[in-house]
């Protein structure tokens, strides 16, 4: 029997984000996107970057795009793996991870600069230097502009389907609360997962592992997805902190969530280790040259003391912190710890491109953070709209009082 919530148990809840400060969120990341990309312009026309070229430009505009992009996709994922394994605690947070999709079509079009200036970045977009370089020339038939921006278009067509798709299943079920569109959500996360995890791995390939056309490493793709899963729940754990303190979730969120997203971020703190080490002692016990190039590169002058910050900043603090009760169940300190995270998340994406873009490295720029202020501003605003057209929590799922009543044994 369908379950249909009436008028006075869906006014019950606080369940809806408030208009004004909804639209007061989205205007104000419009107009911090617009003042960090006045900052952009004009530090290109002042000359903020003193003999900058446009590889290092280019380069930062891909790091700070690859940021918003690995959080969107990651979040995507969360979607598909929760419909698929049933967590009913996850229930009071899905609706904010399918807001964090919303923007994805939306990086579709931020990736134009990238697509348009392949040159810049990679060197297998260079005929010149495919015509002098054996290996680039055999490699071409992959790495080719070409075929490169049509294998984009279908990533970004791909992700914007699954995530159009599950956002209007739970549209349906908030109008219904038909249980039969839950178990069709859960069908589309079967395939929808198959399809983002391959898709997504073949983007790191394309975007980051590229960037080095004489490197490459198996496990790079799984490399690549462990930052956007635990990038994206550092997000949504942040996000979730921010909407309970503000009063948007009333009382459906509560410090039982919050412990359960702090155990999740402490396992895939570990897991994003676990791959980052395996990738680096299958390639140091091997030791063939063109693989360990990559990592000889990041083991010179500041790269080096980069590599060690993110030994001690991507894994040793957040899982000590993580390893306490009290920091899982505490808001505070909790977001403090998401925080960090997203912050070596950024760091982590930097020490992968940046040192191919330019050999030595030269310390962040200010055009490094107008880049990243203005794309995470434009996604902050997607996602702030996005939340003041649907309730904040899928109030049509028939679980949501079993979610909100969750507590860890």
């Amino acid at each position: 029997m369908n379950h249909e919530p009436s008028a006075n148990e869906s006014d019950s809840l606080p369940l809806h984000l408030p208009s004004s400060p909804g639209a007061g969120l989205a205007r104000g990341f419009v107009m911090l996107a617009m003042a960090s990309g006045a900052a952009f312009a004009v530090g290109m026309l002042a000359g903020f970057a003193p003999g900058m070229d446009g590889r290092r430009l280019a380069g930062s505009y891909l790091v700070g795009l690859m940021f918003v992009t690995t959080i969107s996709i990651g979040a995507l994922a969360w979607v598909l793996l929760l419909h698929l394994t049933g967590a009913v605690w996850s229930i009071v947070v899905r609706r904010l991870l399918e807001n964090l999709t919303r923007p994805i079509p939306w990086i579709a079009g931020m990736f134009l600069p990238v697509a348009l200036n392949l040159s810049w970045i990679y060197a297998w977009a260079d005929p010149s230097r495919v015509a002098s370089d054996h290996e680039l020339s055999r490699k071409a038939v992959w790495l080719n502009p070409t075929f490169f921006d049509a294998r984009a278009a279908i990533y970004f067509a791909a992700w914007s389907l699954i995530a159009w798709r599950m956002t209007q299943l739970s549209a349906r079920q908030d109008q219904s609360g038909d249980r039969s569109i839950g178990r069709r959500m859960v069908g589309s996360s079967a395939w929808g997962l198959l399809l983002l995890a391959h898709t997504a791995s073949l983007a790191g390939f394309d975007w980051l592992m590229s960037i080095d056309p004489h490197w490459s490493s198996t496990i790079f793709g799984v490399y690549f997805w462990a930052g956007s899963i635990l990038g994206s729940l550092a997000t949504l754990t942040l996000l979730t902190i921010g909407c309970r303190s503000a009063g948007w979730l009333g009382e459906a969120v509560s410090v039982e969530h919050l412990h359960d997203l702090g155990k999740l971020l402490f396992g895939f703190v570990i897991f994003w280790a676990y791959i980052a080490f395996c990738q680096y002692f299958l390639i140091w016990y091997a030791n063939f040259p063109e693989e360990t190039r990559w990592y000889a590169i990041r083991r010179e002058g500041a790269w080096n003391a980069l590599s060690w910050a993110l030994v001690l900043g991507h894994f040793a603090v957040p899982f000590l912190l993580l390893l306490f009760r009290a920091t899982k169940r505490n808001p505070v300190w909790l977001a403090l710890v998401a925080s960090w995270i997203l912050i070596f998340h950024y760091i982590d994406l930097y020490w992968i491109i940046m040192p191919g873009c330019q050999r030595a490295a030269r310390g962040p720029n200010w055009l490094d953070l107008s880049i990243l202020v203005m794309l995470v501003s434009i996604c902050g605003a997607i996602v702030a709209w996005a939340g003041r057209t649907r309730p904040l929590i899928p109030i049509g799922d028939p679980r949501l009082a079993e979610s909100m009543a969750f507590h860890n044994s």
